[in-house]
């Protein structure tokens, strides 16, 4: 798994990403689901990335260790996770943004108190959902304790569409680069228009 994290550009592991599966193997059983939204970070040339200019601190040092790192961050409250790219001391990160459930769905409605498309279309929602409340495990290595990344698609994107990433304010040219990835008409997707959502394929093939 770490290979597939370190061989490979940033901006090409992200696309990839969308239509594998993510799972957390909790104290409340397991939680997964079908990624369906990523956004990639570049690193110290990034300017929204965390570790812009060299930026190294003890909290988004996972982003510095091998690719396939979880890195667990607060943004205003709410907790979202990026996995490290690229080998150790290269810190690109892609944040996971939206998944599509699988297992655990009733547990993960309960967590979030919603219901359907609003359980986990957005970085900080899927995480709720999943029961994950704090930072303990960032540090930690996919597919080696808690967290599961399948070797394989289980679902082939129609089509991929990239735009700007969310959120990103203020720090042209980096603001207007598209470098967040959707499957395009998967309801998940976050802040998805309604008339932009695709019932019947979910955007899969």
């Amino acid at each position: 798994m770490q290979k597939y994290f370190e061989t490979g550009d940033t901006i090409d592991i992200a696309k990839d990403m969308l239509g594998h599966t993510f799972t957390y193997k909790s104290d409340q059983g397991n939680f997964s689901g079908i990624i369906v939204e990523t956004e990639a970070y570049l690193g110290p040339i990034d300017m929204a990335a965390h570790s812009y200019n060299g930026r190294h601190t003890k909290a988004n040092d996972p982003l510095y260790q091998a690719g396939g790192t979880i890195y667990i961050y607060s943004i205003h409250s709410w907790l979202d996770m990026d996995i490290s790219v690229q080998k150790a001391g290269t810190p690109n990160g892609i944040l996971i943004r939206a998944l599509q459930p699988l297992d655990g769905i009733e547990l993960m409605e309960e967590n979030r108190g919603k219901t359907n498309f609003e359980t986990t279309n957005g970085p900080a929602k899927w995480m709720a959902a999943f029961g994950i409340k704090d930072k303990t495990l960032s540090g930690t290595a996919l597919n080696a304790d808690n967290f599961i990344f399948s070797d394989k698609k289980v679902q082939t994107p129609k089509n991929i569409l990239a735009t700007p990433r969310i959120g990103v304010k203020n720090k042209e040219p980096w603001t207007s680069k598209d470098m967040r990835f959707i499957v395009e008409g998967n309801p998940y997707v976050s802040k998805l228009p309604k008339r932009d959502m695709n019932l019947d394929t979910y955007g899969w093939l």
